[in-house]
This record gives structure tokens, sequence and C-alpha cells, in this order.
């Protein structure tokens, strides 16, 4: 399914699962974290401990939001790894009915094959010209469809990546 919907469904998957994981042990480490820091803060009574308690707070904070966004993460891979699967299952089903209709696929573009396919009559003729255009507008939407939820994906990703970036920023320490 090289050209028609490129992609591998399986290592995706593989990919969300990874991430979701990641996100239950981030939850962990910040429930962990969250208890510790509790009990820490009851015996912190000095001044100094003020600006220690503020970053410490905002670590936690921070592991809370990475957490969310991994799992959202993980969830946006889970998804796009089940509608590119269904979408390649589609594309294999045009590519063997347009098989079967003596019509050939290159380059995402549908035509008759070679040589003598049949009787030359007018009808017949424009019956498969019909059939090389049924078969083209079904590659297309599969294509459209294939364009618009990698876009889609690719887009929640490049949001959460640009949010992440934002809250490391905001951690640094000056």
């Amino acid at each position: 399914m090289r050209g028609l919907v490129p992609g591998d469904p399986a290592s995706l998957s593989a990919l969300g699962a990874s991430a979701t994981r990641a996100s239950r042990e981030l939850a962990a480490a910040c429930e962990a974290s969250g208890t510790a820091y509790a009990s820490l803060k009851d015996v912190w009574g000095t001044s100094t401990s003020v600006r220690v308690r503020k970053e410490g707070r905002r670590a936690l904070d921070a592991l809370t939001v990475g957490g969310r966004h991994t799992e959202a993460v993980g969830a946006a891979l889970q998804s796009y790894a089940v509608e590119l699967s269904a979408l390649q299952a589609r594309a294999r089903a045009v590519l063997d009915e347009a098989s079967a209709a003596g019509i050939t696929v290159e380059a995402g573009r549908a035509r008759l094959a070679w040589g003598v396919t049949g009787e030359a009559d007018a009808a017949t003729t424009r019956g498969r010209a019909d059939t090389v255009a049924k078969v083209q507008a079904e590659l297309d939407a599969v294509a459209a469809q294939h364009r618009r939820r990698r876009d889609r994906f690719l887009a929640e990703v490049a949001a959460s990546t640009t949010e992440l970036e934002a809250l490391a920023r905001s951690l640094r320490v000056s």
C-alpha cells in the first residue's frame, strides 16, 4: 500500500500504547511526588523554603500537565492507527475491484490495462470509461480522507508539542 495510503498502523499503535503506558507512569510518579511534597511541606517553616516550595509545586503541576499531554498523544496515535488501517483496507478493496475490472492503478491514477480487454463497441468502451472514472473517484476519496486525517493528527501532536515547549520554558530557573 506504499503509494496510496502510506503509513504503518501497527507501529503507530505500538507507539500509542507506549505513550499511554508512560502517561500512567507519570501519573504514578506525580502521586508519589505529591505525597512526598505534602509530607515535607509540614516541616518547612523557614522563609528560605518558600522558593523551594513554589518550585516544587510548579514541578508537580508540570508533571501533571505532561502526563495529560502524553495520554492525549497516546490516544491520538491509537486513533490514527485505527483510521489508517481502515483506509488501507478500503484502498486494497478498491485496488482489488479495479484489477478485477481490468483497470490498473499506478501512482494513484486509474487507467485501462494494456491489451485487448473485450469487444470493441461504443457501449462497452463507455462502460469501461465509466468504471475507470468510478475507481478514480474512489481512489481520490481515500487519498483525501487520508490527508485530512493525517493533517488532523499532525495538528494535535504539534499543538501538544507547542504547549509542552512553553511549559518547559516556564520551568527553567533563571
